[in-house]
Protein backbone atom coordinates (compact mmCIF):
# COMPACT_ATOMS: atom_id res chain seq x y z
CA UNK A 1 0.00 0.00 0.00
CA UNK A 2 1.27 3.32 -0.80
CA UNK A 3 1.72 6.12 1.74
CA UNK A 4 -0.72 8.04 0.15
CA UNK A 5 -3.41 5.41 0.58
CA UNK A 6 -2.33 4.31 3.92
CA UNK A 7 -2.84 8.39 4.89
CA UNK A 8 -6.66 8.15 3.26
CA UNK A 9 -7.23 5.21 5.25
CA UNK A 10 -6.28 7.02 8.32
CA UNK A 11 -8.85 10.38 7.82
CA UNK A 12 -11.18 7.52 7.06
CA UNK A 13 -10.77 5.69 9.76
CA UNK A 14 -10.42 9.01 12.46
CA UNK A 15 -13.49 10.52 10.76
CA UNK A 16 -15.70 7.67 11.21
CA UNK A 17 -14.58 7.79 14.71
CA UNK A 18 -15.76 11.09 15.33
CA UNK A 19 -19.13 10.63 13.78
CA UNK A 20 -19.50 7.50 15.83
CA UNK A 21 -18.09 8.39 19.05
CA UNK A 22 -18.11 12.16 19.21
CA UNK A 23 -20.23 14.08 21.31
CA UNK A 24 -24.04 15.03 19.94
CA UNK A 25 -25.28 17.17 22.21
CA UNK A 26 -26.15 20.41 21.24
CA UNK A 27 -24.00 23.49 22.06
CA UNK A 28 -24.87 24.92 25.32
CA UNK A 29 -25.77 22.11 27.25
CA UNK A 30 -28.91 21.74 25.65
CA UNK A 31 -30.51 25.21 26.43
CA UNK A 32 -32.81 26.87 23.95
CA UNK A 33 -31.13 30.44 22.90
CA UNK A 34 -33.39 32.96 21.37
CA UNK A 35 -32.40 35.97 19.78
CA UNK A 36 -32.20 39.13 21.63
CA UNK A 37 -34.21 42.06 20.56
CA UNK A 38 -32.73 44.53 18.40
CA UNK A 39 -33.67 48.43 18.57
CA UNK A 40 -35.25 49.86 15.76
CA UNK A 41 -33.12 52.29 14.23
CA UNK A 42 -34.22 55.87 14.60
CA UNK A 43 -35.95 57.36 11.01
CA UNK A 44 -33.05 59.45 9.50
CA UNK A 45 -34.00 63.07 8.32
CA UNK A 46 -34.90 62.91 4.99
CA UNK A 47 -31.87 65.01 3.01
CA UNK A 48 -32.24 66.67 -0.01
CA UNK A 49 -30.76 64.48 -3.01
CA UNK A 50 -27.66 65.80 -4.88
CA UNK A 51 -27.89 66.04 -8.60
CA UNK A 52 -25.49 63.17 -8.66
CA UNK A 53 -27.64 61.31 -6.62
CA UNK A 54 -30.43 61.71 -8.97
CA UNK A 55 -28.78 60.66 -12.06
CA UNK A 56 -28.40 57.05 -10.48
CA UNK A 57 -31.51 56.98 -8.99
CA UNK A 58 -34.09 54.13 -10.79
CA UNK A 59 -36.75 54.95 -12.44
CA UNK A 60 -40.28 53.01 -11.97
CA UNK A 61 -42.73 53.00 -14.19
CA UNK A 62 -46.72 53.10 -13.61
CA UNK A 63 -47.64 49.26 -15.19
CA UNK A 64 -49.90 48.82 -18.10
CA UNK A 65 -52.81 46.32 -18.29
CA UNK A 66 -51.84 43.26 -20.19
CA UNK A 67 -54.28 43.90 -23.04
CA UNK A 68 -52.74 47.27 -23.67
CA UNK A 69 -49.22 45.27 -24.11
CA UNK A 70 -49.96 41.83 -25.38
CA UNK A 71 -53.14 42.66 -27.26
CA UNK A 72 -56.53 40.81 -26.81
CA UNK A 73 -56.55 37.58 -25.31
CA UNK A 74 -56.61 34.42 -27.36
CA UNK A 75 -60.60 33.87 -27.98
CA UNK A 76 -60.86 37.72 -29.21
CA UNK A 77 -57.40 37.77 -31.02
CA UNK A 78 -57.99 37.50 -34.58
CA UNK A 79 -57.02 34.32 -36.72
CA UNK A 80 -53.96 36.01 -38.55
CA UNK A 81 -52.34 36.39 -35.35
CA UNK A 82 -49.00 33.91 -35.18
CA UNK A 83 -49.77 32.40 -31.94
CA UNK A 84 -53.61 32.24 -32.70
CA UNK A 85 -55.54 29.00 -30.87
CA UNK A 86 -55.43 26.62 -34.14
CA UNK A 87 -58.50 24.13 -34.85
CA UNK A 88 -58.11 21.43 -37.26
CA UNK A 89 -61.73 20.36 -36.69
CA UNK A 90 -62.86 23.85 -38.35
CA UNK A 91 -62.91 25.69 -41.67
CA UNK A 92 -62.55 29.13 -42.03
CA UNK A 93 -65.53 31.12 -42.14
CA UNK A 94 -66.11 32.31 -45.83
CA UNK A 95 -64.69 29.06 -47.29
CA UNK A 96 -65.88 27.66 -50.77
CA UNK A 97 -65.48 23.97 -51.40
CA UNK A 98 -62.44 22.08 -51.09
CA UNK A 99 -60.15 21.56 -54.05
CA UNK A 100 -59.68 17.87 -54.85
CA UNK A 101 -57.04 15.91 -52.74
CA UNK A 102 -54.70 14.49 -54.71
CA UNK A 103 -54.59 10.97 -54.41
CA UNK A 104 -51.25 8.91 -52.94
CA UNK A 105 -49.93 6.56 -55.57
CA UNK A 106 -50.72 2.72 -55.12
CA UNK A 107 -46.80 2.49 -54.52
CA UNK A 108 -45.63 2.48 -51.44
CA UNK A 109 -42.66 4.08 -49.86
CA UNK A 110 -40.41 1.46 -49.44
CA UNK A 111 -40.43 0.13 -46.13
CA UNK A 112 -36.92 -1.35 -45.73
CA UNK A 113 -34.40 0.11 -42.94
CA UNK A 114 -30.70 -0.02 -44.58
CA UNK A 115 -28.06 -1.56 -42.52
CA UNK A 116 -25.07 -2.43 -44.63
CA UNK A 117 -23.56 -3.81 -47.54
CA UNK A 118 -20.69 -6.23 -48.56
CA UNK A 119 -19.14 -6.92 -51.75
CA UNK A 120 -18.53 -10.64 -51.73
CA UNK A 121 -17.97 -13.28 -54.69
CA UNK A 122 -17.98 -10.14 -57.88
CA UNK A 123 -21.40 -9.18 -56.26
CA UNK A 124 -22.91 -7.20 -54.08
CA UNK A 125 -24.75 -8.12 -50.61
CA UNK A 126 -27.12 -5.30 -48.99
CA UNK A 127 -28.51 -5.73 -45.63
CA UNK A 128 -32.10 -4.83 -45.24
CA UNK A 129 -34.75 -4.82 -42.48
CA UNK A 130 -38.17 -4.23 -41.83
CA UNK A 131 -39.06 -4.13 -38.51
CA UNK A 132 -37.12 -7.61 -36.19
CA UNK A 133 -37.05 -9.14 -39.87
CA UNK A 134 -33.58 -8.79 -41.59
CA UNK A 135 -33.16 -9.50 -45.25
CA UNK A 136 -29.82 -10.43 -47.00
CA UNK A 137 -30.21 -9.48 -50.68
CA UNK A 138 -28.42 -9.40 -54.18
CA UNK A 139 -30.14 -8.75 -57.96
CA UNK A 140 -32.53 -11.40 -58.87
CA UNK A 141 -34.01 -11.58 -54.77
CA UNK A 142 -37.67 -11.32 -54.34
CA UNK A 143 -38.60 -10.01 -51.09
CA UNK A 144 -42.21 -11.27 -49.56
CA UNK A 145 -43.63 -11.69 -53.32
CA UNK A 146 -43.68 -7.66 -53.18
CA UNK A 147 -39.93 -6.19 -54.09
CA UNK A 148 -37.38 -7.69 -56.45
CA UNK A 149 -33.81 -6.65 -56.42
CA UNK A 150 -33.14 -5.19 -60.05
CA UNK A 151 -29.36 -3.86 -59.25
CA UNK A 152 -27.19 -3.32 -56.65
CA UNK A 153 -24.51 -0.39 -58.05
CA UNK A 154 -23.70 1.64 -55.11
CA UNK A 155 -24.41 4.29 -54.03
CA UNK A 156 -28.20 3.05 -55.22
CA UNK A 157 -30.15 0.03 -55.00
CA UNK A 158 -33.02 -0.42 -57.50
CA UNK A 159 -35.98 -2.14 -56.81
CA UNK A 160 -39.34 -2.97 -58.71
CA UNK A 161 -42.78 -3.03 -56.27
CA UNK A 162 -44.38 -6.46 -57.60
CA UNK A 163 -47.81 -5.30 -57.77
CA UNK A 164 -47.86 -1.85 -59.28
CA UNK A 165 -43.84 -3.05 -61.38
CA UNK A 166 -42.82 0.71 -60.52
CA UNK A 167 -39.30 0.39 -59.65
CA UNK A 168 -37.66 2.70 -56.61
CA UNK A 169 -34.57 3.71 -55.69
CA UNK A 170 -32.68 3.74 -52.07
CA UNK A 171 -29.44 4.96 -51.59
CA UNK A 172 -26.65 2.70 -49.87
CA UNK A 173 -23.70 4.79 -49.70
CA UNK A 174 -20.51 4.37 -51.78
CA UNK A 175 -18.25 1.73 -52.51
CA UNK A 176 -16.25 1.98 -49.35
Amino acid sequence: MKLRQALMLAALAASAGLAIFGDRTPNGGGETVEPAPRPQPAAAPKAAASPAKRKHAAIILALLPREDLMGPRDEERPESTLFAAQSLDRTPAGAGPQAPVAVPSATPGLPFTYLGKKYENAAWEVYLAIGDQTYFVREGTVIDQKYAVNQIRPPVLTMTYLPTKQQQTMTIGGEE
